[in-house]
């Protein structure tokens, strides 16, 4: 009788298949367990993180557009635009408050070609709230209309950015 040792190749990669879930199992359970150096963040200090990060950036960006944050502005202060009356017609001769019937404001997009005008039609009303213009890069301008329909040319244009 002749004995002979052989080794089956074929039970080695059933061990192996065996083996990887349970190793796999114990790194998970590992990776699950909390780490008693780890400090855990409270959602008042999480949202406080969150907050500084958002104002860091609302900073860089009115940075690139221009602008600075003045102390007390936040992102959901009301803007407005203001004009004062003119007081004397483009010929030179004087304009009283009663001769003038209307304001329009002419805004447009900085990339758009074409003007919208918004009519303002107190001559006692010399601002206009921006608040409920969606953000972007605006070019406002402004004529003053009389009594008789005559308009102005346009004011020299503001740029404003909105945020």
């Amino acid at each position: 009788m002749r004995v002979t040792m052989t080794t089956s190749k074929t039970r080695q990669p059933h061990f192996f298949i065996f083996l990887l879930p349970v190793i796999a199992a114990s790194f998970l359970l590992a990776a699950c367990q909390e780490d008693s150096r780890a400090v855990s963040t409270s959602s008042d200090r999480a949202s406080e993180i969150a907050n500084s990060r958002l104002n860091k950036a609302t900073d860089g960006l009115m940075t690139t557009l221009g602008q600075t944050r003045e102390t007390g502005y936040t992102a959901t202060e009301p803007k407005e635009l203001t004009w004062t009356a003119p007081l004397t017609r483009e010929d030179g001769s004087s304009l009283a408050l009663g001769e003038i019937a209307e304001f329009r404001v002419y805004y447009r997009f900085r990339h758009q070609d074409n003007f919208k005008v918004i009519r303002i039609e107190s001559p006692a009303t010399t601002r206009l709230s921006l608040a409920e213009m969606a953000p972007g890069a605006y070019e406002f301008a402004i004529t003053t209309v009389d009594i008789q329909g005559l308009e102005s040319r346009r004011s020299t244009p503001v740029n404003v950015d909105l945020i």
